[in-house]
């Protein structure tokens, strides 16, 4: 039997072969004009191509939402480095769930508006 593969996220018995979604929400704790903003998906795109990771950021007063999505132990590994992130405060996960496809396969990363988000996940708050 496959071992979990997931620490963060034990009430469910993810296996390495699984696929999933995790979706956050955070403070900023600087101000992010476009340009600030566009080098920081730049920079998330080239790592998380690296990580087979794709998903979305939103960035709306002050506040990020990111859906990412992937195998868990790679989701859960950027899921940790985002925690520690000095320019994330109060985040907040909205859960990870097993998903059977990727919803945003062509994007390593890619930075959407708010109505985009919130159609995606209704459970992200900007």
């Amino acid at each position: 039997m496959p071992k979990p593969a997931t620490k963060y996220f034990p009430e469910e018995n993810y296996t390495e072969l699984d696929l999933v979604s995790l979706s956050y929400v955070s403070d900023a704790t600087e101000e992010f004009g476009i340009l600030a903003l566009m080098q920081l998906v730049d920079k998330a795109s080239r790592r998380n191509k690296s990580l087979n990771i794709t998903g979305v950021l939103s960035f709306d007063n002050g506040r990020f939402g990111q859906i990412l999505e992937g195998k868990p132990k790679d989701v859960e590994l950027l899921w940790e480095a985002i925690q520690k992130d000095p320019r994330h405060s109060n985040v907040v996960s909205l859960g990870m769930k097993r998903i059977n496809s990727r919803r945003f396969a062509n994007w390593s990363m890619r930075l959407c508006g708010r109505e985009e988000i919130t159609s995606a996940n209704p459970d992200i708050k900007l």
